[in-house]
C-alpha cells in the first residue's frame, strides 16, 4: 500500500559533533503498510487482542516450520551437511548450527488502542537480538488483517540506546494517525 524511509543518525551530544568525522546513519527504517487476508478460513473479531495474538503466533510457526519454510532449510543444511573431506558432519556441529540459525516467532504482543482500533505491536526478532522489524498488526475485518510493518537495517554496531526509543515513539505516532472506518460492502459477510 505504502513504502517510505527515514534515517537515525548521531545524537546531537555525540562526541564526534565537535570534531567531525563522517559517520553512516545508524539505522535505516523502511515503513510499509499491508493488507493481508486471515488464512484458513479463520474470523477474527476485529477487537479480539487475544485471538489476533493466537493468530498470529500459530502464523509464524507455521511459516517458520512448513516445508519450504526457514527453520526446515536450515534443518536440511545441517543434516545433508558434509566436512571438507566429505564426510557426514558430526551430531554437533549440527547442534551448533541449529542453535545458530534457527529462527523464532514473535515472543511477546503489546497492545495498543488508538482511533478505535485494537493493535498488536510485537517484534520480529528471527535470530535473537538482531531485531529485523518492528509491526503494528490489526484486524480490520473478520477476514482482513493491516500491518504496519517497520524494517530496520543496522548500518554500524553503535548501541541501539542512542536511537530505539526515538525510533519506537516515531512509529507509535505514525500508527496513531492511522484512521479507518468500517463499512458493509456489498456481496461482503
Amino acid at each position: 500500500m505504502g513504502i517510505s524511509n527515514w534515517v537515525y543518525r548521531l545524537p546531537r551530544w555525540h562526541s564526534s559533533r565537535i570534531f567531525p568525522v563522517p559517520h553512516p546513519p545508524y539505522a535505516v527504517i523502511t515503513a510499509y503498510w499491508q493488507l493481508e487476508r486471515v488464512k484458513h478460513g479463520i474470523r477474527l473479531k476485529p477487537n479480539d487482542a487475544n485471538a489476533l495474538e493466537e493468530y498470529l503466533q500459530h502464523d509464524y510457526v507455521a511459516y517458520l516450520e512448513s516445508e519450504g519454510g526457514p527453520n526446515w532449510k536450515v534443518r536440511e543444511d545441517a543434516y545433508n551437511g558434509k566436512t571438507i573431506t566429505g564426510d557426514p558432519l558430526p551430531q554437533y556441529q549440527i547442534d551448533d548450527i541449529l542453535r545458530c540459525h534457527l529462527r523464532s516467532p514473535p515472543q511477546s504482543y503489546e497492545v495498543l488502542t488508538c482511533n478505535g482500533l485494537h493493535w498488536l505491536r510485537y517484534l520480529w526478532d528471527p535470530m535473537q537480538g538482531m531485531p529485523t522489524a518492528l509491526n503494528y498488526t490489526t484486524a480490520l475485518l473478520p477476514d482482513v488483517l493491516l500491518t504496519a510493518s517497520f524494517y530496520i537495517v543496522r548500518m554500524n554496531s553503535e548501541p541501539w540506546e542512542d536511537w530505539w526509543n526515538l525510533f519506537l515513539e516515531d512509529c507509535e505516532t505514525l500508527v496513531k494517525t492511522i484512521a479507518c472506518q468500517r463499512k458493509a460492502l456489498p456481496g461482503a459477510d
